[in-house]
């Protein structure tokens, strides 16, 4: 067995996170663009728990080493080992001016001006909801996305669980869609958007505040065009916030939007999630661009089981958690999901660790 194949087996078996060797040669490729382990995490599109796993047993095998500025490098022996593999640096050709999404930002560049001046005094990230706010300009290029393809103007929307990025604010602060029902179990995010709706007279939108493991309401079924939501990316996690949002969507050619990450979630329970989304819910996958939502770092990051098991103790300086945008649409006899979730495994499991 090369040793590739060796490190992957061996860190599945440690951490549970599934594995191949595939992942393992684009994390040392990652080494070579970049010493920074969080930024090794980002290049490598890694699970936290795999990609430490992953370096620690380099090191142990010598082929990583850990300076005194926590700095992860290649040793000779790894340079050699990458020559012998035909391993190459991490290349990025995306667009630097949209920041790869497709839809900059600037686009509205009055709907940005006004929702970051706004944002300003959004309620910080906290960690008992699995909290973590994506960049000003992440949350207005969601908007610009979601009108492109024709799920904004005249359309009732409702925002779920996502308003730690105050996503519901935005779509608001447009004017165009018919209604805008934004819901979150923080009642400080949900205060917050009342202020500004009241504020600014946008007599449209409503804010209220609800629990995802709590079964909707039955006038919430079938009530609307377009959900967006950002869940935790736990297999319940992932019927509560999804599976809900599907539900109350009024039609087939409805649309859903969310994002999904592969630093808590690996590429393989990416199968599993778009088994459940195709075969179970009757929807079909439009779109994914990868890497659309950038977060900022949050504060409770120490507190995570993220920075308890990396191997260095460095906090994360730049943006290295990133999330694909995934867009679902409805097709004739999906089904609505609408089940209690009980609290276990709600917000983390094996593969999970940046709550």
């Amino acid at each position: 067995m090369d040793i590739l194949s060796r490190v992957a087996e061996k860190v599945q078996k440690e951490t549970g996170v599934r594995l191949h060797r595939r992942n393992v040669e684009r994390l040392l490729s990652a080494v070579l663009n970049t010493g920074d382990f969080w930024k090794i995490v980002d290049l490598s599109d890694l699970p936290v728990p795999a990609a430490s796993g992953i370096v620690k047993s380099f090191v142990e095998e010598g082929v990583l080493f850990i300076d005194d500025a926590e700095n992860i490098l290649l040793t000779q022996r790894g340079y050699d080992l990458l020559e012998e593999l035909g391993i190459e640096a991490v290349v990025d050709f995306s667009c630097g001016a949209c920041e790869g999404r497709g839809y900059p930002f600037y686009g509205d560049k009055e709907l940005y001006r006004t929702f970051v001046e706004l944002a300003k005094d959004r309620p910080g990230a906290i960690r008992d909801y699995d909290q973590g706010a994506v960049t000003p300009e992440t949350t207005v290029s969601r908007v610009l996305f979601i009108d492109s393809r024709g799920d904004l103007r005249g359309k009732d929307v409702l925002v779920m669980g996502a308003e730690d990025d105050l996503t519901g604010l935005a779509v608001a602060l447009t004017r165009r869609a018919r209604s805008v029902l934004v819901i979150d179990i923080d009642e400080r995010l949900i205060d917050f958007d009342k202020r500004i709706f009241r504020e600014l007279g946008i007599d449209n939108a409503e804010a209220k505040v609800w629990d995802l493991r709590k079964p909707f309401p039955e006038d919430m079924l079938g009530r609307f065009d377009v959900f967006i939501t950002d869940p935790p990316e736990t297999f319940a996690a992932f019927r509560a916030f999804i599976g809900r949002g599907i539900a109350t969507l009024k039609e087939e050619g409805c649309a859903g939007y969310f994002g999904l990450t592969l630093r808590d979630s690996s590429i393989f329970r990416w199968k599993e999630f778009q088994e459940t989304l195709l075969s179970e819910y009757g929807t079909v996958i439009t779109d994914i661009v990868q890497d659309f939502n950038h977060y900022m770092n949050w504060e409770y990051h120490p507190q995570t089981r993220a920075a308890q098991i990396a191997p260095v103790k460095k906090p994360p300086k730049e943006i290295w958690y990133r999330s694909a945008w995934f867009r679902i649409e409805t097709l004739p006899g999906f089904k609505r999901w609408n089940e209690p979730i009980s609290d276990e495994v709600f917000y983390l499991d094996e593969e999970g660790s940046t709550t």
